[in-house]
C-alpha cells in the first residue's frame, strides 16, 4: 500500500475506513493515515459527493459485484475539478461473508484535461473557439426538433464579411485572422445564452436564434450584430469600416429541415451582398409550399 502512488484504502461496511495509504493521507491534507480511521467519505469531501460514493459502496458490499475504473469528478475548494478513476471490490471473511470493500482511487487530471482538449478541437474552430460545422449542423437538428414538438419558430442567419480578401490582402494574413476573432466575439456578445454562432469557414459565420416569433425580431438582432461588428472591430489598432452581410430564414416559413433553411439563409446573405444591403430574408418562391 504504501509503495503505490494511488490512493489505497479498505471500509467496514458502515462505510468508515479502517485503513487507508500514505498518498491517500497526503492528497487529503493528513500528516499521518491513522487521522483517517473512522472517518466516511462525507467526513472527507463533504455531502454532495459522499452521498455518491456511499451509493457505490453499499452496492459493492451488499451484491458482491466489484466497480471497476469509475470516472468521477469532485469540486475542490478553490472550484476546479479533480478528476479520479476508482475501482471497488467486496472484502470477504473466512466464511464468505463480506465485511468491507478495498479502493483503489488513482487521480486522472491530465488524462481528462486531454480528452475534454481533444473533444474540444474537435468540435470547435481553432481560430475563435466558436462551434465548427460539425458540432452547429448538430445543434441545428437538435433546435429543429424542440421547435417542432413545441411548434415554435427559429431564425437562422448566414453572415458573410465584406470585402474580407481585400484586408488579407492589404494588411495580410495575420490582421485577417485578428479581425475574424473580433467578429466572433462581437457576435457572441450580442446573442443570448441559447442562441449558437459558429464558423463555417473564411470568412462565413452561421447564427442560430431560438424561439423567434416575428421575422422583425430576426432582422433586429441582425442590424445588431452588424452595428457590432463595425463599431468594434479595427485592424492595426485603428477603427475600420468592416461590414457584414447577413441572409435570415425562418422555420417554418422558409424550410422545415436543416438543409433547406442553411441554403435558404446562404440564398438571401448573396442577395444582400449583391444589393449592398446589411441583411435580406429570404424570399420563398409562390410555386413552393414551404
Amino acid at each position: 500500500m504504501e509503495n503505490f502512488a494511488d490512493s489505497i484504502y479498505f471500509k467496514d461496511r458502515q462505510c468508515r475506513l479502517v485503513r487507508a495509504s500514505r498518498r491517500m493521507a497526503i492528497d487529503l491534507g493528513f500528516n499521518d493515515p491513522s487521522e483517517m480511521i473512522g472517518k466516511t467519505d462525507q467526513d472527507l469531501y463533504g455531502e454532495e459527493f459522499g452521498q455518491r460514493t456511499l451509493i457505490d459502496d453499499l452496492q459493492v458490499m451488499e451484491t458482491g459485484r466489484p466497480i471497476i475504473g469509475l470516472v468521477e469528478s469532485r469540486t475542490l475548494p478553490e472550484g476546479n475539478l479533480f478528476w479520479t478513476s476508482t475501482t471497488k471490490l467486496p472484502v470477504y471473511d473466512d466464511h464468505g461473508n463480506i465485511i468491507g470493500l478495498l479502493g483503489i482511487t488513482r487521480e486522472i487530471n491530465k488524462l481528462k484535461h486531454a480528452e475534454m482538449e481533444l473533444q474540444h478541437l474537435a468540435t470547435h474552430d481553432i481560430l475563435t473557439s466558436l462551434p465548427n460545422r460539425y458540432l452547429f449542423f448538430d445543434r441545428l437538428e437538435q433546435v429543429l426538433l424542440r421547435a417542432r414538438r413545441l411548434r415554435t419558430s427559429f431564425a437562422v442567419l448566414y453572415l458573410d464579411l465584406n470585402r474580407f480578401k481585400v484586408i488579407n490582402d492589404q494588411y495580410g494574413h495575420d490582421t485577417g485572422d485578428k479581425v475574424l476573432k473580433q467578429v466572433a466575439a462581437g457576435i457572441k456578445n450580442t446573442l443570448r445564452e441559447s442562441d449558437t454562432v459558429a464558423r463555417m469557414g473564411s470568412d462565413e459565420f452561421v447564427i442560430i436564434l431560438e424561439t423567434i416569433k416575428k421575422s422583425r425580431d430576426a432582422v433586429r438582432i441582425a442590424s445588431k450584430i452588424g452595428a457590432t461588428i463595425q463599431k468594434e472591430t479595427h485592424i492595426e489598432g485603428r477603427a475600420r469600416d468592416v461590414s457584414v452581410s447577413i441572409g435570415i430564414s425562418i422555420y417554418p416559413e422558409h424550410g422545415t429541415d436543416t438543409t433547406t433553411l442553411l441554403k435558404a439563409a446562404d440564398h438571401a446573405m448573396y442577395k444582400a451582398k449583391r444589393n449592398e444591403k446589411l441583411c435580406e430574408l429570404f424570399e420563398v418562391p409562390k410555386h413552393i409550399n414551404p
